[in-house]
């Protein structure tokens, strides 16, 4: 009889451990998609994450890369310090709707008008999900939330 197949393995750059999000919530798959990609690209070693708040703030336990916190809606402000610092480094910031999208909007709009070496991955629940599913500026027109419960 032969051997079975293995057809997926987690990636060396995702940390082994439980995460802490709800079920469902499609964080997870992202921090397997962002360690692949930092797996086949070699570049592992070479990586720093900046994680700002809400659900995305303890994306430190997950990845096995440097990582730093910022303030909320500032990740794309310290990622282009550390580019500038460490210019052969992959910088990426992990953000949700709520930290992108909302406070730190002007942040992400500065950075790709100058065209900063970033990559700025943005993690859309359409919800505050931390915080207890409010409404948020990526909610859609008549969507359902904690603070939009007669919306449909």
């Amino acid at each position: 009889m032969a051997e079975p197949k293995i057809v997926f393995e987690r990636p060396e750059s995702l940390l082994p451990v439980p995460t802490h999000y709800c079920p469902g919530c499609p964080h997870g798959i992202v921090h397997r998609l962002v360690c692949e990609c930092m797996d086949e690209m070699g570049l592992a070693g070479d990586a720093v994450g900046i994680a700002p708040v809400g659900c995305s703030v303890l994306a430190y336990n997950y990845f096995s890369c440097d990582m730093i916190e910022a303030a909320h809606g500032r990740a794309p402000a310290v990622a282009t310090a550390v580019k500038r610092v460490e210019p052969k480094n992959l910088v990426f910031s992990y953000q949700g709707d709520g930290d992108l999208a909302s406070i730190g909007m002007a942040e992400t709009v500065h950075a790709a008008t100058r065209g900063e070496d970033i990559s700025v991955i943005f993690i859309n629940n359409a919800i505050y999900g931390m915080t207890g599913g409010q409404m948020a500026p990526t909610s859609l027109p008549n969507q359902v939330t904690q603070t939009s419960p007669l919306r449909a």
